[in-house]
């Protein structure tokens, strides 16, 4: 059965990534750096293949793997700029080597023709010791786009968005596995990939009654070992994810022949009884929960919207349990007496309830206003630097504007790279922190060094015991484990620093970009809508108290 198995990688050099290293290694080559470093991987094996893809137009030495990548060396000159990016995709065992060949070649084209980049093809054979199935490819594409006159603006930037970069993710795994079942169809294999998640997949089957998939696909995911974890493995040691991989598995077979138990159970009961027709009670049972979970979202989206929508004629219990408010409570008074709440506590709890509701509705509001001017910034942005694009192609505008346009340009890639930074730094902290708690948990599974006489003159002589070494290896590395996040603090600190500097500098540029253009400055103003607040109503014979405020307003009966 064909896996679907795709991975989007960032090589940076703030992680001590190199193009040509990295070019090198796939392709089993030997590259120069342009620092003098030589990368020789020539006698590397099971490099099946390499491709080199470009755009159409794009100059000779983009097909040319040793000036490509020492080309994207030299002009990536910061000491955090990302040098390349990687795609790694599996690629179905059941064709044979031209129409793997082809395939990748295919999925490089896709991603040349996707983002205009320059693309190296590299098509590896299993590993000696693993799965023999695992074939797949590197796919090592340029940082920024490849053109007629060389290197243009940064590639594929939407993939380093919050939510922009998940949704295009998602395309390029769906349009990744598309072409790979084209090439199974061509090569007449009836098995398909599919990018979804198990969920959804479970989903689908159940509501085509496909009873053998939803058992196939009741199983728990596991996650990518990776190539520390796989290594581990050889050598006879376990980590902590292969350790959880191989429960989910034992987990996922045991479910899955409870499943083929109970189907088969269910057959024999019918031949047992007569019935031709299969009582396939499983998927049945999926179909209902499926069903069950769609109303459930349904309730939830009619009642976000009932509350998302102002004066929602949508009654609520605490609405309907208000008292009646009384009359005013004096002749002549020109406020009402505050509503009596309802008797007893259940009167109290469904006056919190409305209140509850009302900050509810507000700060949904709010959250509303807040997402629909950060839509609005950043289409104005947006156009700004397509506008500066085309200053710079229009031979009419001014010096000014030009150099106001470049300027634009170069600031806002300077700040977006800057905001990649500062999240890998802001991850990297993460992995950190996490990497001190699991060093402080082995700390206290080993405990501290035996204090018996024995263990004592062990350390005195040099030759403590196997149980004084783990702690102590426990203690050294719960220290390396903190001088590590002290680090990674640090470098988040200095990225988060130059994030602000570069967000300064490139909102310099765009307010001197707009006014050369005569364009509105962009401006990030999130105030939510302010209600007019209703006048008091006086009284007949009532005057307001002059010098006060409308909030501060004394009424009294005028003398006479």
């Amino acid at each position: 059965m064909a896996i679907y198995s795709v991975q989007v990688k960032s090589l940076s050099r703030g992680k001590g990534d190199s193009a040509t290293a990295a070019a090198a290694y796939r392709a089993g080559l030997c590259l120069d750096d342009p620092s003098g470093a030589r990368h020789d991987y020539s006698k590397k094996g099971g490099v099946l293949s390499v491709d080199m893809l470009a755009p159409d137009g794009a100059p000779a030495w983009a097909t040319d793997p040793r000036q490509l990548w020492a080309k994207v060396e030299g002009h990536e000159t910061r000491k955090n700029a990302r040098v390349a990016r990687e795609v790694l995709v599996a690629l179905p065992h059941e064709l044979d080597p031209e129409q793997r060949r082809g395939l990748a070649k295919d999925l490089g084209q896709l991603l040349v023709e996707r983002y205009g980049v320059a693309a190296q093809v590299a098509l590896h054979a299993p590993d000696k010791g693993g799965d023999n199935r695992n074939f797949h490819a590197h796919i090592l594409i340029t940082p920024r786009q490849v053109g007629p006159d060389g290197f243009g603006n940064s590639a594929a930037k939407v993939l380093d968005e919050f939510k922009a970069g998940a949704q295009e993710l998602k395309d390029l795994r769906a349009a990744i596995g598309a072409r790979i079942n084209a090439a199974l169809t061509a090569a007449g294999v009836a098995s398909r990939v599919d990018h979804r998640r198990l969920v959804d997949q479970k989903a689908e089957a159940a509501q085509r009654g496909d009873f053998g998939a939803v058992a196939q696909l009741d199983r728990v995911p596991t996650k990518h070992e990776g190539k520390a974890v796989t290594q581990a493995r050889r050598r006879g040691e376990r980590l902590p994810r292969a350790k959880r991989n191989d429960r989910a598995r034992t987990a996922s077979e045991r479910r899955f022949n409870q499943h083929t138990r109970r189907f088969e159970d269910l057959k024999a009961k019918a031949a047992a009884d007569g019935r031709l027709q299969l009582v396939d009670e499983q998927a049945l049972h999926a179909r209902a929960l499926l069903e069950r979970r769609k109303e459930g979202a349904q309730r939830l989206r009619t009642a976000a919207m009932a509350q998302a929508t102002p004066n929602s004629p949508t009654p609520k219990a605490a609405v309907l349990a208000r008292a009646k408010r009384p009359a005013s409570h004096k002749a002549g008074a020109s406020m009402p007496r505050r509503a009596a709440g309802a008797a007893g506590q259940q009167g109290k709890g469904s006056a919190a309830v409305e209140r509850a509701a009302r900050g509810k509705d507000r700060v949904q509001v709010e959250n509303v206003v807040v997402q629909e001017a950060a839509k609005q910034l950043e289409e104005l942005i947006a156009e700004m630097l397509a506008r500066a694009r085309r200053a710079l192609q229009q031979p009419e505008a001014t010096p000014w504007q030009r150099a106001t346009a470049r300027t634009l340009l170069e600031t806002h890639d300077a700040a977006g790279e800057a905001r990649e930074a500062w999240r890998r730094t802001v991850e990297e902290r993460k992995q950190a922190r996490e990497a001190v708690r699991r060093a402080r948990a082995d700390r206290g599974h080993y405990g501290p060094p035996a204090d018996d006489p024995f263990s004592r003159m062990r350390r005195a002589l040099g030759h403590p015991t196997a149980h004084d070494r783990q702690a102590l290896d426990a203690a050294e590395t719960v220290k390396r484990a903190k001088v590590a996040e002290a680090q990674a603090k640090a470098d988040r600190d200095a990225a988060s620093r130059q994030r602000q500097q570069a967000e300064a500098v490139a909102e310099k540029a765009r307010a001197q970009f707009a006014q050369a253009f005569g364009m509105p400055v962009p401006r990030f103003d999130a105030k939510p809508p302010q209600q007019p607040e209703p006048a008091p109503t006086l009284a007949p014979g009532v005057e307001p108290t002059p010098g006060r405020t409308s909030l501060q307003e004394r009424q009294r009966p005028r003398m006479r």
